[in-house]
């Protein structure tokens, strides 16, 4: 398991990089929603087995983050809906398997501030012989309270896969 520590100062290194190329649609109301690409794919290996190919169950990825939102008259605070998409591949086989994933919403001011996170599970099955599948989830209600001069379209809602620390620098050296 990896330091909570780690995880919150990952999730704001990972909030300025992928913020950082982004830019908000000021003409809107609702907080920018979106993936948080560094944490939008992750590779699970057998437990207890090297991390090579032959030993890969599946992998996961987050394809798109649609949402909406309710603002009040004020943009100042704006009730967000989610719903993600994800795709999961494996290799062929005859036998049918269920997983469990983790996944993370956030919620950002800018590159480095991460005012609210909460985890969510989905789980997700592949049928004998099937080697991809698609899959979603949806999270019902994500607030976002905009402080001082601010306005709900200043924040961001950020969905990424709850990865650990030797998960993560597995897609760094993958260079994902």
């Amino acid at each position: 398991m990896s330091h909570p520590a780690f995880r919150a100062t990952a999730l704001a290194g990972l909030v300025a990089a992928t913020i950082s190329g982004c830019t908000s649609d000021k003409s809107g109301e609702c907080p920018t929603m979106t993936a948080l690409v560094p944490a939008s794919e992750e590779s699970v290996f057998v437990p207890g087995k090297p991390k090579d190919p032959s030993n890969l169950l599946y992998t996961v990825e987050i394809m798109k983050v649609s949402g909406d939102c309710d603002v009040d008259k004020k943009d100042t605070q704006a009730d967000v809906s989610l719903g993600i998409d994800f795709h999961a591949t494996r290799s062929p086989s005859g036998v049918a398997a269920q997983y469990r994933i983790p996944y993370f919403v956030a919620v950002t001011e800018g590159t480095e501030r991460v005012l609210a996170k909460k985890q969510f599970w989905v789980e997700f099955s592949f049928a004998p012989g099937q080697s991809a599948t698609d899959f979603s989830d949806s999270v019902a209600s994500t607030l976002v309270n905009a402080k001082g001069e601010k306005k709900t379209y200043d924040y961001q809602v950020l969905v990424g896969l709850q990865l650990t620390k030797a998960e993560f620098e597995y897609n760094q050296a993958q260079e994902r």
